[in-house]
């Protein structure tokens, strides 16, 4: 058995979207819709900021939320936000934001019919 080739990506940006626990699969929904379907996983956290204070007497309310994490090429990063930034709601206040991060190189298996695919060089215009 031949050792695996390793596949080095280089042009992704890792999308991070932080909301409110219950929006993420409308998110991971809105990012599949416009074909980011690699890379994609959520967690859930407990958040703090401006809405501790508006616990009864001082008391700190707890803020559950959802933490998005996608790997997308920087070509589909500003359509996958747009989405995204739709389907969280992300335009109400509390409800969450979303950043990206570009990274300098992703390691991951590519099957060998999308390698190829990938390799052939595309056709010159004009």
């Amino acid at each position: 058995m031949s050792k695996p080739t390793i596949t080095h990506l280089t042009d992704v940006v890792m999308v991070t979207v932080v909301a409110q626990r219950g929006h993420e699969e409308d998110i991971l929904k809105a990012a599949r819709n416009v074909g980011a379907t690699a890379g994609a996983f959520s967690f859930h956290t407990k958040g703090v900021g401006v809405r501790e204070r508006l616990g009864l007497l001082g008391l700190a309310v707890e803020v559950e939320m959802s933490v998005v994490y996608l790997l997308v090429s920087s070509e589909q990063q500003d359509i996958v936000v747009d989405h995204i930034y739709r389907a969280g709601n992300l335009a109400t206040p509390g409800m969450g934001y979303v950043y990206t991060t570009p990274l300098e190189k992703v390691a991951a298996y590519i099957p060998e019919s999308l390698r190829e695919r990938l390799e052939k060089p595309k056709p010159s215009a004009g």
